[in-house]
């Protein structure tokens, strides 16, 4: 049993591995890292390997996601800051006032890197720790100098060519597919939610649950087109496997949004009063669709024809649930026998778009590797200007918020380098380092990952000082070292503290292989870490503090705004709009913002917390999830483009876009800045409605209605 227990166990492994490769990244980085200690020993230029591996360290840290030219590019620009800001930080490192302008300047510019998110995170941490321990040990002859920035211009150059060559020898649409199966692997923990909300007596702690998965599956999608902005139809045909992934990518946000509405359809039954062979037989149901999904995310991934076998099985089997639950005698109940016949028509619909999910990986045809796929001459067009251009765009464009968070940092590192340098902290430089690792653009968060970082980091610098006993000759320091190397990036996204105790013994560890153990040493680098979290954290709270109590009625204006644009853009185009995802993802990305800003505020200090935002916010989810019902029963309908609602249905309409003119006047009351175009009534809407499209459109009356008068309270 206990071994079946360890292969389930490793087989699990193996999968989230497949999904989110963080033991490769980890080999990586050990790779990069280790090989020069090696070499180091071997020739007895230690010192020397220490600044190559804390280079190839930085560098590592760059986590490699999007496709091959993306990884080409991410990884020369880490190797272009670590070497320019290595230079930075020893030509200033002998003069206090040079230090301390430079520390700000490094701040503010790793903030804004690590403000953009997964694709520059890594890039922050090579400007920001080869200023700071380059600052810390400067050098005063030109030959020394000299001699420090050719050691870092291999510890740069060696981990961009570990990072090519593994990425040459990867599949080259493995990273497009990863970001799908994602998607696919955060829908089916949706629908496990879904199952479980007609069974949970807390009504409330179900919807919020329902929320956060739902937000998962959004960040997913976003995720994805961080790196893959093109959508279906802006991808050539003649692109096979672009074109086929694309429209993999779109089947699998349809599936969400009828997931979403089964769940709607959810709220309608009460499960414990059906019939107990029915009860069962809605269970089998969606643990049958979960396993679909759960496969098809699988075989996005692996690409296995048993992934793929055992997807279909499921479908299948979920087809021969639909039809035994169709055929059962339903509930007296109307409300009850609508929503679940709804439900079936819902499961239909996405048993459709899984078995052209499945199509579109048949079509894309056999992955590649990258070095047979990339032509000599499309890899020479990898490093084109407008990338580059387009980066800094990117990073420039700031607004009112990242700016705060921008100069809290830097203020706070500033403060911290001056404190170390003034007073001549031995290993000082832990302080600005913990600064910039532990401040976050939210108290909450800082509070937090403070408390992570110094339990990690104490606990790991006792583990650290204790193993420098044991013998330079037996080189488990050093086998040790290989091994933090791996663990601390795979520990990073999952449990921080201990991610913190291992980049601490890995640190301890790479700066003391020669050095004796020493107890004032070990004691100093934890002062210095609980001085620089608690800068961090103080710096949260009182310098250019960022409360959601401000922010959140500001986001909750943006959400609202979004679904008025949405809804103005489905009844009011001259047009039917055919491209309706595209507002659906701009309207539920703002709906996830409001919603974690909400989380956020519930979570900051002081007494005072105004629930009924949560009543606005579910309000204003529930009104997206309408308007996407109604493109979801359109998309269904083959009628013709000169088909337009009667006048009935178009007097709703208007009705409802009179009470969201209502709602956008109050809207200046929540954020005094923002920008509103109201459309008036008059255009006569494009397309006819049914009966499931008129019943989304009341429940959207009635919303409108209930966010009307919470407005006003």
């Amino acid at each position: 049993m206990s071994y079946l227990k360890s292969y389930k166990r490793l087989n699990r492994i193996m999968l989230d591995e497949s999904f989110e490769p963080l033991i490769s990244w980890g080999l990586r980085m050990a790779l990069s890292g280790t090989l020069p200690i090696v070499w180091g020993l071997a020739t007895g230029r230690l010192n020397d390997a220490v600044w190559i591996t804390l280079t190839a360290e930085a560098i590592s840290w760059v986590e490699m996601k999007g496709s091959f030219a993306w990884r080409v590019r991410t990884l020369l620009t880490g190797a272009a800051l670590a070497i320019d800001f290595a230079i930075l930080g020893t030509l200033t490192g002998l003069n206090i006032w040079l230090s301390v302008a430079g520390m700000f300047v490094v701040a503010y510019l790793s903030t804004l890197l690590k403000n953009i998110g997964d694709r520059a995170s890594g890039l922050a941490i090579c400007v920001y720790l080869l200023y700071i321990i380059c600052n810390a040990y400067p050098e005063k002859n030109i030959s020394d100098i000299e001699h420090r920035l050719i050691l870092i211009a291999i510890g740069a150059i060696w981990p961009v060519f570990v990072g090519i060559f593994i990425s040459l020898l990867m599949p080259a649409e493995e990273p497009f597919r990863r970001q799908i199966a994602l998607i696919w692997r955060a829908i089916s923990e949706l629908v496990e939610t879904i199952s479980k909300s007609g069974n949970d007596k807390n009504a409330r702690a179900a919807s919020g649950e329902l929320y956060v998965k739902e937000n998962a599956v959004r960040s997913a999608i976003d995720n994805s087109y961080q790196f893959y902005r093109r959508m279906a139809h802006q991808v050539n045909e003649k692109d096979t496997s672009q074109y086929q992934l694309s429209l993999l990518r779109k089947a699998a946000g349809l599936v969400a949004v009828n997931v979403i509405a089964m769940g709607e359809e959810m709220e309608h039954i009460a499960v414990r009063e059906l019939d107990e062979e029915l009860r069962v037989k809605a269970a089998t149901l969606f643990s049958a669709l979960k396993e679909a999904v759960s496969r098809i995310s699988v075989f996005v991934i692996t690409l296995k024809p048993e992934e793929k076998l055992l997807a279909v099985s499921q479908i299948n089997r979920l087809k021969k649930l639909t039809t035994l639950i169709a055929s059962y005698s339903l509930p007296e109940n109307e409300q009850q026998t609508r929503a679940i016949n709804r439900i079936l028509q819902l499961t239909g619909r996405t048993i459709k778009l899984m078995e052209s999910a499945i199509q579109r990986m048949e079509h894309m045809g056999k992955d590649q590797p990258v070095y047979r796929s990339y032509s000599f001459l499309k890899t020479l067009f990898v490093l084109k200007p407008k990338y580059l251009l387009g980066s800094l765009r990117v990073l420039f464009n700031t607004s009112s918020f990242t700016t705060r968070y921008a100069l809290r940092s830097a203020i706070a590192a500033t403060i911290g380098l001056f404190i170390y340098k003034w007073f001549n902290v031995d290993h000082g430089y832990w302080i600005p380092f913990s600064v910039m690792i532990v401040i976050q653009p939210y108290f909450g968060a800082t509070f937090q990952k403070a408390i992570d970082r110094v339990v990690g980091t104490v606990l790991g610098g006792i583990a650290g000082s204790l193993l420098l006993h044991l013998p330079a000759g037996l080189h488990i320091k050093e086998g040790i070292l290989f091994l933090t190397f791996v663990l601390m990036v795979y520990f990073v996204r999952k449990q921080y503290a201990v991610a913190a105790f291992v980049i601490t013994l890995n640190l301890v560890l790479l700066f003391n292989l020669e050095k004796e153990y020493n107890d004032s040493l070990m004691l100093t680098r934890a002062i210095c870490t609980v001085g620089g979290a608690l800068l961090a954290v103080v710096s949260g709270f009182a310098l250019l503090p960022t409360w959601d109590k401000k922010w959140l009625p500001s986001h909750l204006a943006d959400a609202v705004y979004s679904n008025y644009e949405y809804f103005v853009a489905t009844f009011y185009s001259s047009t039917r709009v055919t491209q309706w995802t595209r507002y659906k993802r701009s309207v539920e990305s703002k709906n996830s913002n409001v919603f974690d800003s909400f989380n956020r505020y519930m979570e900051e200090p002081g007494k005072e917390k105004s629930e009924i935002y949560y009543d606005l916010i579910t309000c204003n989810v529930r009104i997206t999830r309408d308007l996407n019902n109604i493109h979801l029963e359109q998309d269904e309908k083959k009628l013709a483009q000169t088909a337009y609602a009667t006048p009935t249905q178009q007097v709703k309409i208007d009705e409802c876009l009179t009470l969201f003119n209502a709602v956008l006047k109050q809207l200046p009351a929540l954020n005094s800045a923002i920008k509103m175009d109201i459309r008036e009534a008059g255009a006569a809407t494009p397309f006819l409605l049914d009966e499931t499209q008129m019943i989304s459109l009341e429940k959207l009356a009635i919303e409108l209605k209930a966010l009307q008068d919470d407005l006003g309270k």
